[in-house]
């Protein structure tokens, strides 16, 4: 098990900016958050969650049918705060949530598998968020023809 520290993250700008999300904990339902506070306000803070599930008791006397699995969840969002003007007073009121962009990805990993099918998948979903069809989605929201 990794000790837990900072995950740095470059963004994507003309000039690239790293982005550190430091550990906030595991919430009640076991998820790791980390949190990215180089933003001007809380509420705008870029949040990064990780996740492992492994299979249930229930599945562990069970024949393998592809049931006993561990499932990592990675989840990524940026949310973007606006300020909607000035109050009847000349104060800026505090900025409330315009909208969230967000990336999640899960692995689904057999019991069954080996530490190279692991590495094998993982390294494909990173070179596949390279790939032109999908930054031209992601970005564009271009479909493929």
């Amino acid at each position: 098990m990794a000790a837990v520290s900072n995950i740095v993250l470059t963004d994507a700008q003309a000039t690239p900016v790293n982005h550190t999300f430091i550990p906030l904990g595991k919430d009640a339902k076991g998820v790791w958050w980390f949190e990215d506070q180089s933003g001007d306000s809380a509420i705008g803070y870029n949040r990064l969650s990780i996740s492992i599930t492994r299979p249930s008791q229930a599945a562990v006397g069970q024949v393998d049918k592809g049931d006993r699995v561990n499932r990592v969840r990675i989840g990524i969002s940026t949310p973007k705060p606006e300020t909607l003007g000035t109050g009847g007073n000349g104060f800026v009121p505090a900025p409330t949530l315009a909208y969230v962009e967000r990336f999640s990805a899960e692995f689904i990993l057999p019991d069954r598998g080996n530490l190279q099918g692991r590495k094998d998948l993982r390294k494909y979903a990173s070179t596949l968020l390279a790939n032109t069809h999908v930054v031209n989605a992601v970005e564009l929201l271009q479909n493929i023809y």
